[in-house]
């Protein structure tokens, strides 16, 4: 069982979001007026002109990347995935060769304010149509899921119900991957920072998972 939402943690996810949505302001603030505060009117409007100019590529470069939650620091994983039909390759779990599946590629970053600052290391595997399934159901982080918003909790009438229509839902999408290969990225991997707004969230991974762990070492050698 993952740690249940509380205020505190609620508090920091939010505080987090609200820092990142108004340091661009900040930045932009500081860049403008800055300069023109401590020299002379002249040298300040080209500093000025400069430090806005500077602060505009810079959040043009932040929001061309997958971000994470406003409030991660430190060291993240984070995955990509992409369709591949050209040769045979060996899947990481089930260990058979395919000649279609999914290519997972792997990141380990640095990480700030949930904006992804270095890559340290990054890899790959392959899966094959039967076990991705499998490894997005484990790839996701569960702290994510939860700064993304808590769910609602099910009552005691609609778990049966929830449990049944979603053994359907795995049973119908296993035999569609068999049918037309490669599966695209599942939705539910994708999770919405709330401080992130239309850009797009980075698909962290769940290191925690010992079958996840052990992909990432292999992806990694």
């Amino acid at each position: 069982m993952t740690r249940p939402d509380d205020v505190l943690f609620r508090t920091r996810i939010e505080t987090f979001a609200l820092i990142r949505r108004c340091l661009p302001i900040a930045l932009f603030a500081g860049a403008l007026v800055g300069p023109i505060t401590v020299t002379d009117p002249t040298t300040g409007v080209w500093l000025s002109v400069l430090g806005v100019s500077l602060v505009l590529i810079g959040l043009h470069v932040v929001s061309r990347l997958p971000l994470y939650p406003a409030h991660t620091f430190g060291i993240e994983y984070r995955f990509e995935e992409e369709p591949f039909e050209t040769d045979r390759r060996r899947c990481v779990r089930c260990e058979t060769l395919v000649t279609s599946g999914t290519h997972r590629r792997y990141a380990k970053q640095l990480v700030v304010l949930g904006v992804p600052l270095h890559t340290l290391e990054w890899g790959h595997n392959d899966f094959c149509a039967d076990c991705i399934g499998l490894a997005e159901g484990v790839g996701s982080s569960p702290e994510a899921d939860r700064a993304a918003g808590p769910d609602p909790t099910p009552t005691q009438s609609t778990v049966p119900n929830r449990e049944r229509s979603r053994g359907r839902d795995r049973d119908r999408n296993q035999t569609q991957n068999r049918n037309r290969g490669p599966t695209a990225p599942s939705a539910a991997t994708r999770h919405v920072d709330p401080s992130a707004g239309r850009l797009e969230s980075a698909r962290r991974v769940d290191r925690s998972d010992e079958t996840t762990a052990l992909e990432l070492r292999r992806a990694f050698e």
